[in-house]
């Protein structure tokens, strides 16, 4: 890419003059004076700015992400020095990212911020202006809550009016001697890419760090082990470009030939990288803040759908059981005589919440359904009405579709309980009459008014006993339509997903499909059923690529669980 520098020389001192000095090298290294701001009230979305925009400046607009440690902060100060025109021999190095970063000083274990930072660079008299979003904290060895903080700052600067509405390119940084992608990579990969829409796969690009200049095949087979989507070379292999990382290295006449080369290399790379961006090829973020916004709702809706569906099937038993209890007691009935009888009752309460990260310590909850609407995530939100869940005023989660007035955020959430217990046939009528407290134990509404009106219609055992175990079919009937309706509505929530996301075969989606699929069958939508499976039938590095991610976020919820446990035992 041509610069437009006629003397590259001046431009840095000019650069210098706006810097701070880091240590004298040679290189020298500079920490660039940016004027910083922040796109929401708490900062977690930042923007740091060098230079001024002239209007005739084309602007290239890139997301970058990585494992913490892959030298993904070198790379995009090498794209700042780049923009600036700095030249190997003008021996200094700027840098616009966080002191620490990966530097050689740094924990390389451990992100320094779990911030979403703008970075944007103009130089005087560069045609090319850019725009690097830099995602610091994905696979942090703190625990998985921070990348999902990640995903919540990319939505905000996506949906803020200052915010990233384009974008050029989305790199993947890698290191050249990956042969496989880590259980954290494959992580922060699928995490990232299941926000996207389907249309920005071929502006997905790699970013091989630490190379020796030799073709990348360690780390293109790692790639294509996991399956992860990007923009294609001519080759058919992963569109990718070649980063040493050594830049800062100090400068010593034994090696400097090997510097200028890498340098070189360096170049060689942005300058092909720049190359590749067409201006027709960028693509609006608008369906990725779609995208964002589904998956917020699918997750919720799916966690409050299986919750629902699960409380069905639980007093589908509780009305088998009472079914069963009639059926062994025909000739008590026929006597008129009293019996005693168990059953496993189910129950509803609202408690606390507890061994939870700090993102998931309230829950939004609707008071009329008695459910939980938004349990994990839902920390962002400053009351019910912003609450994700919610589109138009009304909660997209809940059975009644319930206003947001009708709903909670706080500490405690819905929990079904299991209670064993033994009444006889009398009492068993009593209970339902005299039971005016939410907190009693109680028999199925329905199923327990059913029984009483039959019980006082007629004193006629036998004719009562048939009346009720019909008036018990006609409630497993309808507690199977209501399973029924609850799986329907799931299916086209995900089907609905899969059509606008560029990774119908996430982790997320994948756990969905397990839990629906076997509730399609069980309820007779055979279609669904084929559907939902046709979605899963994924390649086999595809599904290894599940495997991991599900194994690095359970290693993740293991760690929150342990540390919230030592905490309270304190």
């Amino acid at each position: 890419m041509a610069t437009g520098f006629e003397d590259s020389s001046q431009t840095v001192r000019d650069v210098i003059q706006k810097s701070k000095l880091i240590s004298e090298g040679p290189p020298a290294r500079y920490r660039l004076l940016t004027t910083r701001s922040n796109l929401d009230e708490n900062g977690s979305v930042r923007k740091w700015t060098f230079g001024q925009r002239d209007v005739k400046m084309q602007n290239k607009i890139l997301l970058l992400v990585g494992e913490t440690g892959t030298g993904k902060t070198t790379v995009i100060n090498a794209m700042v020095n780049y923009i600036l025109g700095v030249k190997f021999t003008d021996e200094v190095w700027f840098e616009i990212t966080e002191e620490g970063g990966d530097n050689h000083m740094s924990d390389q274990s451990k992100s320094q911020t779990t911030e979403i930072t703008v970075y944007e660079i103009f130089a005087q008299d560069n045609p090319i202006c850019l725009t690097i979003i830099d995602t610091p904290g994905y696979g942090d060895t703190r625990g998985t809550e921070y990348d999902q903080q990640i995903a919540e700052n990319l939505y905000k600067l996506f949906h803020n009016d200052s915010g990233v509405k384009e974008i050029d390119a989305v790199c993947l940084v890698v290191k050249a001697s990956e042969n496989r992608l880590s259980d954290r990579q494959q992580y922060i990969f699928d995490a990232l890419l299941s926000l996207f829409g389907k249309d920005i796969e071929n502006n997905i690009v790699i970013f091989i760090t630490h190379s020796a200049g030799l073709p990348p095949t360690n780390a293109l087979n790692a790639i294509k082990k996991a399956g992860i989507l990007c923009r294609k070379n001519k080759r058919n292999e992963p569109e990718h470009f070649l980063f040493n990382n050594c830049q800062t290295e100090e400068r010593n006449p034994t090696y400097n030939s090997i510097l200028q080369t890498a340098w070189e290399q360096m170049e060689n790379s942005l300058n092909d990288f720049f190359s590749s961006l067409k201006e027709e090829n960028r693509k609006s973020l608008e369906q990725t803040e779609s995208v964002i916004k589904e998956s917020k709702r699918l997750e919720a809706c799916i966690s409050n759908l299986q919750e629902r569906i699960g409380f069905v099937e639980r007093k589908r038993e509780e009305l088998s059981q009472i079914q069963k209890v009639l059926e062994e007691n025909r000739e008590k009935i026929k006597r008129n005589e009293n019996f005693t009888f168990t059953v496993t009752k189910c129950y509803k309460e609202k408690v606390p919440i507890e061994n939870a990260s700090r993102w998931d310590r309230k829950a939004t909850t609707c008071s009329l359904c008695k459910e939980n609407c938004h349990e994990k995530n839902c920390w962002c939100a400053w009351n019910t009405k912003s609450c994700e869940v919610m589109k138009n005023g009304h909660c997209t989660s809940c059975t009644g579709k319930c206003h947001y007035t009708k709903h909670v955020k706080e500490d405690k959430k819905y929990v079904t309980h299991s209670e064993e217990i033994t009444v006889t046939f009398d009492d068993f009528k009593k209970q339902y009459e005299s039971s005016n407290s939410e907190s009693d134990i109680t028999f199925d509404s329905n199923a327990v008014e059913n029984v009483n009106k039959e019980f006082e219609s007629s004193k006629k055992q036998e004719e009562e006993k048939t009346s009720i175990e019909k008036r018990l079919k006609e409630d497993l009937t309808k507690n199977e339509k209501e399973k029924a309706e609850l799986v329907e509505e799931a299916y086209i929530t995900i089907m609905k997903l899969s059509e606008i996301a560029l990774k119908s075969d996430s982790a997320f989606i994948v756990q969905c499909l397990d839990f629906l699929i076997p509730r399609a069958e069980e309820t007779g939508k055979l279609n669904y059923a084929q559907k939902l499976r046709e979605l899963k039938n994924i390649h086999p590095e595809s599904q290894q690529r599940v495997n991991a991610v599900m194994a690095y976020a359970r290693a993740g919820f293991n760690k929150i669980k342990d540390a919230v446990t030592r905490t309270n035992n304190k």
